[in-house]
């Protein structure tokens, strides 16, 4: 295939940028540019060593280091080069030209990782595990999408799925010989599609939980006025994100931040006070506080340590969906205030109970509910996938049970092969690998 280029350093000055190439040509185009005192030419590089030397860019010079990867054991399983120059923009963007002046052309999106894929080198899911980790603000996906790089989801879906295709070709080889490989193929088929199904279903198991893996918890601050929720959110965050005021209304639209607490991404939500008000604008904010509060993963439900809860307050908790994970937290436990079970004492003005307060809420992706250093469903082409191939093992068994022709039983368990391989790569088309490749940045 042809050579391509890209700069796999992030835009910007910075110490060092990478530009990459990998194709058929990309040694005898990098010895074109490249030249050091330790080779006649660079063509006769020792695979995996550093050389260093200069590198002409059209009317700029530059002392690099290259390196050239020997195929088939590279990353794209092709010939591959880098250069590795100093971090200037404008320099590495002279280098990048100079490549295709000499014989490459431009990498696609993704296209370094979408060669590894063609290559045998990633199955599908680890090639989208690549760009969750590049991606990855938190220890949990980070975790999640290491583990899935590793080969660890698509080796335990391949193990079941190629049972199921053996299952398949049995029932498929007893249409012709009903009466001496009928029964023993059902038999076979019935165990394959019973580990498929238990194994579909605890990765689906993990969908939710890894979508808060992938995407963060969103955590709705809740209260009436004048309870101390931007006070929380400030104490939360560890600086002064949103203003404070004793004025009741004084936060009248939602206000956003992230942090990290034990490798889970929180995204914390600050509403305005929920009251009667006569207030225009204040009335929208209200309104927005209910949204946030009956769409998040967990709702922090803010109230007075000092005091019990009032009408307005009671209202607020009956309006939550029953479905709600919710937290009572109780502000200002620095004042005298009676004790009280199944709540959380914080106060946001000394920052006690704060730090009790944030472990609680990542907890619901650390432990419990998922366990991050096993398979996580954290890609919604995935849980589709899955589901489908569900969907299939479901109808295959009923024909088995029910009875019905072999014929019925084998199309089922193939489309549920076909669905699982989607996730893999082995059966995706082209467009899902399109589709894939394209969240990718150039020069991955």
């Amino acid at each position: 295939m042809k050579t391509i280029a890209a700069i796999s350093t992030p835009a910007g000055a910075g110490a060092i940028a990478i530009i990459r190439m990998s194709g058929d040509d990309a040694l005898a185009i990098a010895a074109r540019m490249f030249s050091c005192k330790e080779l006649a030419d660079f063509t006769y590089a020792e695979p995996r060593r550093m050389y260093l030397g200069t590198i002409r860019a059209g009317e700029y010079e530059d002392r690099c280091l290259a390196v050239y990867f020997k195929a088939p054991k590279t990353y794209t399983g092709e010939e591959i080069v880098e250069f590795h120059c100093h971090g200037g923009a404008r320099l590495a963007r002279e280098v990048l030209a100079a490549c295709v002046v000499s014989g490459a052309r431009l990498a696609d999106k993704g296209e370094f990782t979408k060669r590894a894929f063609l290559a045998g080198k990633l199955a599908l899911s680890d090639a989208e595990a690549v760009i969750d980790m590049i991606n990855a603000e938190s220890g949990a996906q980070l975790k999640a999408s290491y583990r899935m790089l590793t080969g660890a989801l698509s080796e335990e879906i391949k193990d079941f799925s190629d049972k199921l295709l053996d299952a398949c070709a049995s029932l498929e080889a007893s249409f012709d010989y009903p009466e001496e490989m009928e029964e023993e193929s059902v038999f076979d088929a019935k165990s394959a599609i019973a580990e498929a199904l238990s194994k579909v279903d605890k990765l689906l198991s993990t969908a939710r939980t890894g979508a808060l893996v992938r995407n963060g918890i969103d955590v709705a601050i809740v209260g009436v006025a004048n309870v101390g929720k931007s006070s929380l959110l400030n104490a939360l965050c560890g600086r002064d994100r949103a203003i404070v005021a004793d004025i009741a209304g004084t936060t009248r639209d939602s206000l956003e931040e992230r942090i990290e607490k034990d490798g889970a991404m929180i995204n914390l939500i600050d509403t305005a006070g929920i009251r009667d008000t006569d207030d225009k604008v204040e009335k929208m904010g209200v309104e927005r506080s209910y949204r946030a509060a009956k769409s998040a993963d967990v709702v922090l439900f803010v109230s007075d340590a000092t005091r019990n809860l009032n009408d307005e307050e009671r209202r607020i908790l009956k309006s939550l969906p029953d479905d709600a994970k919710l937290i009572t937290v109780l502000n200002k436990c620095d004042l005298p205030h009676s004790e009280r079970d199944g709540v959380v004492f914080v106060s946001a003005r000394t920052g006690q109970g704060v730090e009790e307060l944030k472990a609680e809420i990542a907890a619901l992706v650390t432990s419990g509910e998922v366990d991050a250093s096993g398979s996580v469903i954290t890609e919604q082409r995935h849980k589709e996938a899955l589901d489908r191939a569900k969907a299939s093992l479901l109808s295959a068994n009923a024909a088995l049970e029910g009875g019905a022709p072999v014929e019925c039983a084998a199309l089922d368990i193939r489309q549920a092969y076909f669905a699982l391989g989607e996730i893999t790569g082995e059966t995706a088309d082209e467009a899902i690998v399109d589709r894939v490749f394209s969240k990718f940045c150039v020069g991955k």
